[in-house]
Order: C-alpha cells, then sequence, then structure tokens
C-alpha cells in the first residue's frame, strides 16, 4: 500500500510537470509571482493573458471585461473633471470683465465749467409781517382816540356809574393788548429806531392801568374815578406815539391811516 501511495503521489507530480503553464513553477518557491485566476482560482504565474483552464481574457491579473469597464470610468471621469475646470475658468472671466467695465463706468465725465454770472444784489427792507404791524399801530391808536373821549365824558358827569368808567377802562386795556401784539411784530424791523420801544411803553402802561383800576369792587365810586383820572393822565402821551409811528412810516414811504386826537 505504501508503495501504491507513493506512486499515485508520484503520476499526480508527472502530471503537473507536463502542463506547460507550470513548467518552471515550483510550488513553495520563495518569491515567486503567482495570482490566482478570478474565475476558477488556478493558480496563474504573472504575464498570463489566457487561462488554460477556463479560457478567460486577462489584463494584469483582471478580467478583460472588468478591466475594460475600470478604464471606460477612468476616461468619463477625466473628461467630467475637465469640463468643470474649464467651465469654472470660462465663469471667472466672465466676472473679471464686467468689473472692470463698472470701474470705467462708475467713473463720473468731467463737469464743465460753471459760467460766471452776474451778481445778484439783494434789496434789504423791513419785513412785510413790520409793514403791517406799523399799519396797525394807526388803527389802534384810532381807537384809542375814541376811547379816550368816551372815558373823559364820563368822568364829566357826575351822574356816571361805575359801570360806566368799568367799561370805558375795559375798551381801553384791549386797545393795549392789541397794541402790545403789534409791538412784538415791529421786533422784526432792525432799522425801526426807537418807535417800537415808544409805542411798547406807552401800551404797556396802560394796560397795567387799567389792569389794577379793574381789580377794584364796582362799589367803589371814588376809587374808579381816580382810576380814570390816571388813566387820562397816561392817555396824553398818545399823540408823542402817534407821531413816531408816522415818523418811521415816512421812512418807507408808508401813508398811516388818520388819528383825530384828544382835543383837536
Amino acid at each position: 500500500m505504501t508503495i501504491n501511495l507513493l506512486r499515485g503521489k508520484t503520476a499526480a507530480t508527472r502530471g503537473l510537470d507536463q502542463d506547460p503553464m507550470l513548467k518552471g513553477l515550483t510550488i513553495g518557491e520563495m518569491d515567486s509571482h503567482i495570482f490566482s485566476c478570478p474565475s476558477c482560482s488556478r493558480p496563474l504565474s504573472e504575464g498570463t493573458s489566457r487561462c488554460p483552464a477556463c479560457g478567460v481574457r486577462l489584463v494584469l491579473g483582471v478580467k478583460y471585461r472588468r478591466a475594460a469597464a475600470i478604464l471606460g470610468l477612468g476616461f468619463v471621469a477625466g473628461i467630467l473633471l475637465g469640463g468643470v475646470l474649464t467651465a469654472s475658468v470660462i465663469t471667472l472671466s466672465l466676472h473679471d470683465t464686467p468689473a472692470a467695465a463698472a470701474v470705467d463706468v462708475a467713473t463720473p465725465p468731467p463737469v464743465p465749467a460753471a459760467i460766471p454770472s452776474a451778481a445778484v444784489v439783494a434789496v434789504v427792507g423791513p419785513p412785510q409781517a413790520a409793514i403791517s404791524a406799523l399799519s396797525g399801530t394807526a388803527v389802534v391808536n384810532g381807537r384809542i382816540s375814541v376811547d379816550a373821549v368816551t372815558l373823559s365824558t364820563a368822568l364829566a358827569d357826575p351822574k356816571t356809574t361805575t359801570i360806566a368808567i368799568a367799561r370805558a377802562l375795559r375798551s381801553l386795556s384791549a386797545d393795549a393788548a392789541l397794541g402790545t401784539d403789534l409791538v412784538g411784530r415791529l421786533a422784526t424791523w432792525r432799522d425801526a429806531g426807537t418807535a417800537p420801544g415808544q409805542l411798547g411803553d406807552f401800551y404797556r402802561t396802560m394796560s397795567k392801568t387799567a389792569t389794577l383800576a379793574l381789580r377794584g369792587s364796582l362799589n367803589d365810586a371814588s376809587g374808579y374815578r381816580r382810576s380814570a383820572v390816571e388813566m387820562e393822565a397816561v392817555l396824553i402821551g398818545l399823540r408823542q406815539v402817534d407821531d413816531a409811528s408816522r415818523t418811521l412810516a415816512a421812512t418807507i414811504d408808508l401813508e398811516l391811516p388818520p388819528v383825530v386826537l384828544p382835543g383837536q
């Protein structure tokens, strides 16, 4: 039996030796370059282009079809990568060109030199509001003149009631308030001189005298008569302030309404 086993082993070894693909291939030899067939797993040496057992074609130890597929995939990937890089370069170039054009457009055109024009001379004069206020003082002075006559008539009659005197004083107080408002509008006229100050002092004195008189009781007849006499003393200055208004109006050729002063 031992002899038969040795014979069988020798026969098997001889069969491997007769395989032309395995000639020169020593099993177990160090540094031998061997790979297995990807189809039938048969040991093959490097450089074999076709398996003798199953007949499959090989390229570097890989099936021909699989190798062709890998090469085709690499070719497609290369084309795609090249297209992406080309598109990126073109896009960057297009972005840079408008930016340069925008810089040129943003540059402002040269401004033509201004043509010298004739100098405009501003006409300086009193404000229109001040002129209207000056005209109004003449109207107020006319009302004061009328109310002054009423007050003098009431004082001249010994039978005049306190109510009549108080009514005349209230009218004069209202005239003074209106005159004070007009003087405030004259303040915008810088070249008005002393006229606005004279008018303001006169109207304020009238208002103060009337206010003190009207605080008294209507039963104090003698007190109201004394206040009325004090008001008459204040109204004597009406002629002076009216003249000041007309003098100021004459400087701008403004004609004021006529005022009939007491005693004319």
